[in-house]
């Protein structure tokens, strides 16, 4: 099946990835009906494993059978993330967050945002169910797509850091439905303009950093899948104030601005 292959330019991830999300997004939307509802869940589960089914079929379609082992290996494979790359991957987020916390006291902000918010603190147990969860529903799917396919495929096109910079351009329009499905975690940043802005301004910076995370540890997929569920833990354990927000987006921005410089093997 499938024994000839095809030529898929690489473009053509955005066209499909945006269109299977976004069509069962605004199908939630248009119920009118928040996240508690079975239906709403089952639409925002289709657009969230888009990404992921689009690479497969595309993969599928124009990818030989060397390919096919490579691309899986590199998704569950952890021995290629080194040494370096783990510390960077679990330490990174964590310490961005915890250095615009400290910084944003010079600001006046409070001292409470270092404490872990209460829902997590009343409710240990349910971590383990938010860890499943986000894994699997969260950045599995998006880097089988993201970064496992489309990043690999963009490099023979354009430099990483154009690459990245494009990625995290689709990936910020990807995430805007997620802002108007009723009771979603995203529409609570709605009630404040700078919130929004800086959720969407550091995908940018981010997209450069996993790019580095990716090329560094030797293409993992895992690597990017790891990256990008310690960034989304972080963000459940701290309620930050809009100016520690804006710290941490700086900070990010630091970071990518660094890695790009120190590597320009990557990204030039």
């Amino acid at each position: 099946m499938f024994s000839k292959k095809i030529h898929i330019h690489p473009y053509l991830y955005i066209p499909f990835t945006l269109g299977l999300s976004w069509l069962p997004w605004f199908l939630a939307i248009s119920t009118g009906r928040g996240v508690e509802n079975l239906a709403v869940k089952v639409l925002l589960l289709g657009g969230l494993l888009a990404p992921a089914l689009t690479a497969l079929v595309f993969i599928l379609l124009s990818e030989d059978a060397e390919y096919h082992w490579d691309y899986w290996r590199r998704v569950f494979d952890p021995t290629l993330i080194n040494k370096k790359g783990y510390r960077e991957i679990f330490l990174l987020p964590l310490l961005i967050t915890i250095t615009a916390i400290l910084v944003s006291f010079i600001f006046g902000e409070s001292i409470s945002q270092l404490k872990v918010v209460p829902q997590v603190r009343a409710h240990i147990p349910s971590i383990l169910m938010f860890i499943f969860y986000t894994f699997f529903l969260g950045p599995f799917p998006e880097e089988l797509g993201w970064r496992g396919y489309w990043l690999d495929k963009l490099k023979g096109h354009l430099s990483g850091l154009q690459a990245s910079l494009l990625i995290g351009l689709v990936w910020a329009l990807w995430h805007i439905p997620l802002f108007l499905v009723k009771g979603y975690p995203l529409q609570a940043k709605t009630s404040d303009l700078l919130l929004v802005t800086f959720y969407f301004l550091d995908i940018f910076p981010k997209s450069v950093i996993f790019t580095y995370i990716f090329y560094k540890n030797k293409r993992s997929t895992l690597a990017a899948i790891l990256f990008h569920f310690v960034i989304n833990f972080i963000s459940l354990l701290f309620e930050l104030r809009p100016m520690t927000e804006g710290l941490q987006t700086l900070l990010y921005i630091v970071v990518a601005f660094y890695v790009v410089g120190r590597n320009k093997e990557i990204f030039r």
